[in-house]
């Protein structure tokens, strides 16, 4: 893939110093592949923990709230109208301050941008900049998790072209011509000039101008393995510092390594099963799972308990909803069990015409969430079990967009991360815009009632969350676009002497790595 387009920056302002250790390397192996150029292009968790290095955002997550980043502190008394503060020390990486022109510039930028990749619009009407340091939006619409989607926002210095500015920030048609240039952000991490001319490695340096919450770390490479034993012989061997997404095979022999490590991260991921729901293929021939019999027979087939046992042994949980525990929007009257149905499902695929079986192509897109054959192995024996033949087959992240597009799959495996921790957060994610193109919705699944509940959460109190969530959950169950299959778990080794301080689940390795030696420092913001 081509370098992303970052600028570099060369010097270090007055009274600037380097952190504390600095001059040590860390190494990670990534299970995915950065595949976006552009940070508002970022779709896949290896893009966001790149641009993550290199970029900040308004606010980030502390759990499933919300925590200061560029940011100090925002208010809004209607959902409607936020006033954000900016932290008047917060540096770009050419040492020029972060303005509200570059957070106006950047939020249009972003809502114009990130479209490609199937994002809701953060719905900006206007931007203003007020006293020094303070920016105003005003949305279309109230929107009451507006900060937790800012934390995904990456902010960059606005250009002179002539594409910042005016009442929404940007001129999007200039923010597209300007697309491939080089962008300043104010991260605490800078890309290198060389990576030994290897694409699967992004070799990142620490910036002389690092304003805040500065890395112990000089260098940092980000190594793409998506083979989990590749990954395991890269940290035994000492290759790398740190390996993430361990399979669960390996974890019984990392535990009898006296050198190495284990940590478990926060996680808000789920695994679903997504249908094509067009009513044909792109050969012409009829497509089965158009038909809600077909995708209820599935439903009924599977096994989740036998799925983790098999798939991902502890590395994850069943999923009955998707939010879980802690979550807003989790209902806990809800069954926490529900067992398979074979015989139901063999009666449904005989209703629907398919007495003698079908077969069903399943997708495996090669990210950090979707990569699991072991589950899709015991996927396909339970759908076999009531007749469904399946055949599973590997695809790279960067082929997945084209195959929604073309409508060339019949099922796949998609990762679904609760970012504000909301239930009706993912509830969008999965009923968006018929353009949508997304792994999460890639038929572009749209039902007006259950549209008309997600607009009225954007603006609604936290108290009535559990009922919009409960009434979208019933038109999901009976639509069923997709199929919460698991809770995944999120398990990494590493090297003895390290710890990492997760508090979200960006896995930004870079920022919230420390050496064990300065663990009783203070978390970094």
């Amino acid at each position: 893939m081509p370098a992303p387009p970052v600028a570099m920056a060369d010097g270090r302002p007055a009274g600037a110093t380097p952190p504390s250790g600095a001059g040590r390397d860390l190494v990670v192996a990534l299970s995915g592949g950065v595949t976006a150029t552009d940070p508002h292009l970022a779709r896949t968790g290896a893009d966001f923990q790149y641009y993550e290095h290199v970029f900040d955002t308004l606010v980030t997550r502390d759990g499933f709230a919300t925590a200061p980043r560029l940011a100090t502190s925002w208010r809004s008394d209607d959902h409607l109208t936020w006033t954000f503060l900016l932290d008047p020390a917060a540096r770009f990486a050419d040492g020029q301050p972060v303005t509200p022109r570059d957070v106006a510039y950047s939020l249009c930028r972003f809502q114009e941008v990130s479209r490609d990749v199937g994002r809701e619009p953060l719905g900006l009407v206007s931007v203003a900049a007020g006293r020094p340091g303070q920016i105003t939006l005003v949305l279309a619409a109230p929107y009451r998790l507006l900060p937790a989607a800012l934390s995904l926002a990456f902010i960059m210095q606005a250009p002179d072209d002539g594409s910042a500015g005016g009442p929404q920030g940007c001129d999007p048609d200039r923010v597209r011509a300007g697309l491939g240039r080089h962008l300043t952000g104010s991260g605490p991490f800078i890309p290198a000039a060389g990576s030994d001319g290897r694409q699967d490695r992004h070799l990142l340096t620490l910036s002389p101008l690092c304003w805040t919450a500065c890395p112990p770390w000089q260098r940092l490479v980000l190594v793409e393995e998506p083979d989990a034993r590749e990954r395991l012989r890269l940290l035994v061997t000492g290759e790398v510092d740190i390996m993430e997404d361990v399979a669960p095979v390996h974890e019984r022999y990392l535990r009898g390594l006296h050198n190495l490590a284990l940590s478990e991260l926060p996680t808000d991921r789920t695994l679903l099963l997504t249908f094509n729901l067009r009513p044909a293929l792109p050969d012409g021939s009829a497509n089965p799972l158009a038909d809600p019999h077909v995708r209820r027979a599935v439903s009924l087939a599977v096994d989740r308990h036998l799925l983790v046992e098999r798939g991902l042994e502890t590395l994850a949980g069943p999923a009955w909803q998707l939010a879980q525990p802690g979550m807003e929007g989790y209902q806990p009257d809800r069954p926490l069990t529900r067992p398979p149905r074979p015989d139901i499902a063999r009666e449904l695929l005989v209703r629907s015409g398919h007495a003698d079986g079908l077969t069903l192509e399943l997708l495996l897109p090669l990210t950090r969430i979707t990569d699991r054959p072991r589950v899709a192995d015991a996927l396909a024996g339970l759908l076999r079990a009531v007749g469904i033949q399946v055949t599973v087959q590997s695809i790279a992240a960067g082929e997945m967009r084209q195959r929604i597009i073309d409508g060339d799959f019949q099922m796949m495996f998609a990762g679904l991360g609760l970012t504000a921790g909301s239930a009706m957060e993912g509830y969008a994610a999965i009923a968006g815009t018929p353009e949508r193109d997304s792994t999460i919705n890639p038929s572009g699944y749209r039902n007006e009632e259950l549209q008309t509940l997600l607009l009225r959460s954007r603006g609604a109190t936290a108290a009535s969350i559990p009922a919009l969530a409960a009434q979208a959950t019933a038109i999901l169950e009976t639509d069923l676009p997709m199929v919460p299959l698991l809770h995944i778990r999120d398990l990494v080794a590493h090297r003895q002497g390290l710890e990492i301080r997760a508090r979200d689940t960006a896995r930004a390795f870079g920022r919230i790595t420390v050496p064990a030696c300065e663990a009783a420092a203070p978390p970094p913001d």
